[in-house]
């Protein structure tokens, strides 16, 4: 069958084809389909969805006992189903507010729900309250230290792995209260021994709130740190006009990281520090194909020539059902099992027309990624768009799925653009083709049905291609606060501090795997776009966004 037939074909012809979990259309998922699946992500997915049907609290447990790796996702679900007191006793504890807190009596319920945040926005003698009801040493350690009345004086009485403790998981207001001082060079020194150290650091840099432990930070001396402590200790450094010493921290980076990508861009900030060509030079001779190496090779007038659109694949259709995500699981497996040296045989043996992604895949880390698929397979569904958008659909796709239509995520992200089940749902009214379930997002069409709408709503939103990549993996609420938070303004360093100082890690690396992306598919479609034009716009709202 052909994968890309419409959403309203596949439901003509449902009677003649099972749905790819091996379950009818309009049919229930049973226990035995899902005990006849092996342990898996996939089989995690189906017993979601098994949870939101018309089942007993026994066949609720019983599903339960087959989850592997249980996340709250699938734990609330199955919640509503469960009728036994302990899991109703459970939800209700790790549901309990700051407020029903500090009202309960009960010290196994308060020891679920205790977070150093909900700890944080209490007074305190609701916290003296709830460290004798818990009655923990190391808890009234924690609680001794929210309740310090002059930590800049008394810092050294807690250990430092407490005091990152209490600054990583505090309430911005409390931390903004409490952290605002300068602890001595050795206690910095012993922090950044510490586990949490680099989340501290990263919320640090740029908040004016506490300047004073940011610039602490620069007394920070030692050579122990990994590649990402490293960097973040030179990008503050830089902020504080301490150029040499920043340029040291970003070759210790670079010197300890172990992927490509991260040893290009601490060579790309020291390339920015020192305005030192040779630097900017030698960032050309990367192999990866990244936002940093891309952008160096723009400036030296060059292109990476280690990318692919097209490979040699047989006119043959196989009968395997990339639109299964059971099938893209043992596909998977057997990638992964495969020794290196035995890789291009193994893309040899999925040699066939529909499955060019799976033989990309599989080229990829044969090469150990010195060759880069940017391919396309999808360009029928793609007909009825502008050669931009088109670029910016397969330049998330590749970032999202790498073309795997059954591709499925913890959170249960679906298909080739990872739409959450959510919003399938909301946006069911305005595709109106007739999905009844979510395992139809695992055809192409019908997933890039709903994404190029979703990408089109975004597009009125913002214009930069950032920014969409942004908004589509952080939300464009998350996207708009960023923006309008004093986000990619005019000034040294920008728009790369930018960049860099974004503190959801997924979307911050995200947006920039995207951005190269999109440069790569637009100078295959015929239209090359300037990266360092790309990023000088990321300055002047008007070219980006309507937020600001």
């Amino acid at each position: 069958m052909n994968i890309l037939f419409s959403c309203c074909a596949i439901r003509r012809v449902v009677v003649l084809m099972p749905l790819f979990l091996g379950v009818g259309l309009f049919a229930d998922i049973t226990i035995d389909e899902i005990r006849s699946k092996p342990p898996s992500l996939a089989r995690n997915f189906m017993i979601w969805q098994y949870f939101d049907q018309n089942i007993t609290s026994q066949q609720a447990d019983e599903a339960f006992y087959l989850i592997r790796n249980v996340n709250r996702k699938l734990f609330f679900a199955y919640a509503k189903k469960s009728k036994r007191p302990e899991v109703a006793y459970t939800v209700k504890c790790m549901k309990m507010g700051t407020r029903s807190l500090m009202e309960s009596k009960d010290a196994s319920c308060v020891k679920m729900a205790l977070s150093i945040g909900k700890l944080s926005n209490m007074q305190d003698t609701e916290r003296i309250r709830i460290a004798r009801l818990i009655d923990d040493k190391e808890f009234s350690k924690a609680v001794g230290m929210l309740n310090e009345t002059n930590l800049a004086k008394n810092y050294h009485k807690y250990e430092p792995e407490l005091f990152l403790k209490i600054f990583n998981g505090s309430s911005l207001k409390f931390r903004h209260g409490m952290f605002n001082f300068s602890p001595d060079q050795s206690y910095m020194n012993s922090l950044a021994k510490s586990p949490g150290f680099t989340s501290a650091l990263m919320s640090s840099i740029d908040d004016s709130a506490v300047y004073q432990f940011a610039k602490a930070l620069t007394l920070v001396d030692i050579k122990e740190l990994d590649a990402k402590g490293h960097f973040y200790l030179g990008l503050n450094q830089l902020m504080r006009g301490k150029k040499s010493r920043a340029i040291e921290h970003f070759q210790l980076s670079r010197d300890k990281a172990y992927y490509q990508e991260d040893k290009d861009k601490a060579l790309f900030w020291q390339a920015l520090a020192s305005g030192n060509n040779l630097i900017w030079s030698l960032l050309t001779k990367s192999w990866d194909i990244n936002f940093y190496s891309l952008y160096a090779k723009e400036k030296a007038g060059m292109f990476p020539d280690n990318y692919y659109m097209h490979l040699q694949t047989s006119r043959k259709i196989s009968d395997l059902n990339l639109s299964d995500p059971f099938v893209w699981n043992e596909l998977l497996k057997e990638i992964k099992n495969t020794p290196k040296r035995d890789l291009y045989d193994l893309a040899e043996k999925y040699n066939a027309k529909n499955l060019t992604p799976v033989q990309s895949f599989i080229v990829e880390r044969a090469s150990g990624f010195r060759l880069q698929g940017f391919i396309m397979p999808y360009d029928e569904e793609l007909k009825d768009i502008d050669t931009d958008t088109k670029a910016i659909v397969y330049a998330l796709m590749r970032q999202e799925s790498r073309f795997i239509p059954s591709a499925l995520s913890s959170s249960f992200a679906l298909g080739l653009m990872q739409i959450m089940p959510f919003l399938c749902s909301a946006m069911d009214g305005d595709i109106n083709c007739g999905r009844k379930e979510y395992n139809e997002m695992f055809n192409p069409h019908t997933n890039l049905l709903y994404a190029k709408s979703h990408i089109k709503w975004l597009q009125n939103r913002v214009y930069h291609p950032l920014f969409i990549a942004y908004a589509y993996n952080g939300g464009i609420g998350f996207t708009k606060r960023h923006l309008e938070n004093g986000a990619f303004k005019k000034g040294p360093y920008e728009p790369f501090l930018s960049m860099e100082l974004m503190r959801r890690t997924e979307t911050r690396e995200y947006g920039k795997k995207v951005l190269t992306n999109y440069v790569i598919y637009k100078r295959i479609a015929g239209e090359p776009v300037s990266l360092v034009d790309l990023c000088s716009y990321l300055t002047v709202p008007s070219k980006t966004d309507r937020f600001r």
